[in-house]
């Protein structure tokens, strides 16, 4: 018996997600209730990783066509988080990144939603994927965090077990 044989049809969903911070505040998309995955929901900015592309080109290329941003800058891996979410018979495997800009650009509504800079205090009274919100908190206090996740979530997509851990 072949010993990756288990491995074989096990699917994973690789993605990249970005936190820009500005002036002590975090750029957050609102995504548009036309969306199939998290309408109406604040996240960051992001995506899947194609097939062939790096993660690093998949980061630049997400910012470019949800927010038109040509430039991250100093980018820094902050967290691996893992989301084995039924509905999709999938594992998601997040790889999020850190961003700093010198101005806050204005960045106008378009088909993923509306962007908002938030204060990292504001994020509790948003409707936001769990895992973010909860890293946002974490990275105000201690930018230099790094996160390891573990975000499952029921058959009706609700969260039923969390882990956190900060190095």
């Amino acid at each position: 018996m072949d010993k990756f044989q288990k491995y074989k049809d096990y699917k994973t969903i690789i993605s990249v997600n970005v936190l820009i911070w500005c002036k002590g505040k975090v750029l957050l998309l609102k995504r548009s209730e036309k969306k199939s995955i998290d309408p109406g929901v604040y996240s960051g900015i992001g995506g899947k990783v194609e097939p062939g592309e790096s993660v690093y080109e998949a980061i630049v290329r997400e910012a470019e066509e949800e927010a038109g941003i040509k430039d991250l800058g100093s980018l820094r891996v902050f967290s691996i988080t893992q989301h084995p979410y039924p509905p999709t018979e999938c594992e998601w495997v997040n790889i999020y990144f850190n961003a700093t800009m010198k101005e806050m650009p204005d960045i106008p509504k378009s088909d993923e939603g509306e962007f908002h800079w938030v204060e990292p205090k504001d994020v509790d009274s948003l409707n936001m994927v769990h895992d973010l919100q909860e890293y946002i908190k974490i990275l105000s206090k201690d930018p230099n965090a790094f996160i390891l996740g573990f975000f499952n979530y029921d058959k009706s997509g609700k969260l039923a077990e969390k882990t956190i851990e900060v190095l």
